[in-house]
């Protein structure tokens, strides 16, 4: 079971900006703050605002140069009707992530087949 990179990702409070654009939607910004742990830095849920939804990732085709990452997970869940595969471009930093990902399966099937997202997140403070 193939971990994620290895963050250079400070845990604390992180203000997120995500922006979701799907087929016939447009795009749905969404803003958000949450606290980040190291245990959430080390698997990887720092990544998304789906903190907490049961969702089991597998990680592989990683790259790293320097602070940017790219790589694909795969991930299933009980509200998954199928697996979704999400493939990152992303740079990383101990404050600061931008993220571009797209995803394909899980619940896209309803929404045109494919999702494009962006996030950019900033550390704000401890927690």
């Amino acid at each position: 079971h193939a971990q994620l990179p290895k963050f250079d990702t400070s845990p604390g409070k992180w203000a997120y900006s995500t922006r979701t654009e799907i087929p016939g939607m447009g795009s749905i910004p969404v803003s958000f703050e949450q606290c980040v742990t190291q245990k959430d830095i080390d698997e990887g849920r720092n990544l998304s605002a789906q903190k907490d939804a049961g969702i089991d990732c597998k990680y592989s085709d990683m790259k790293q140069t320097g602070s940017r990452y790219q790589f694909k997970a795969t991930c299933t869940g009980k509200d998954l009707p199928e697996p979704m595969v999400m493939t990152y471009d992303m740079t990383a930093n101990t404050t600061a992530i931008d993220s571009k990902m797209t995803m394909t399966g899980g619940n896209t099937k309803a929404m045109g087949g494919k999702m494009n997202m962006t996030m950019n997140a900033k550390r704000l403070s401890a927690c």
